[in-house]
């Protein structure tokens, strides 16, 4: 993520396999804060209610209001969301 000043990181997790939610939440922590640190923006999309429930719980602050995108019932719903509201994000932040 090196030189990544700025950038939005957009996860698509809809179809991630039985992956240990602590393993994911280390990972996530580390590599959200890295992009945070950079003025970076990661956004997880295609999150499934079990996972959105989990990040709740544990309050992972790095990812924000809008870095949690949920599954939609159409396969690419969510990502579309994700790259919308990024959109808007760049748009706000150019003044």
């Amino acid at each position: 993520m090196d030189g990544a000043h700025g950038a939005t990181l957009i996860l698509v997790v809809r179809a991630l396999p039985d992956v240990p939610p602590s393993a994911m939440l280390k990972l996530l922590e580390r590599y959200a804060g890295k992009l945070s640190a950079q003025g970076g923006h990661p956004v997880l999309s295609g999150v499934q209610p079990p996972l959105v429930r989990l990040l709740e719980r544990t309050g992972l602050e790095v990812l924000g209001a809008d870095g949690i995108v949920p599954a939609t019932p159409d396969l690419f719903g969510a990502l579309d969301q994700a790259l919308a509201a990024t959109e808007e994000r760049a748009r706000r932040s150019r003044g």
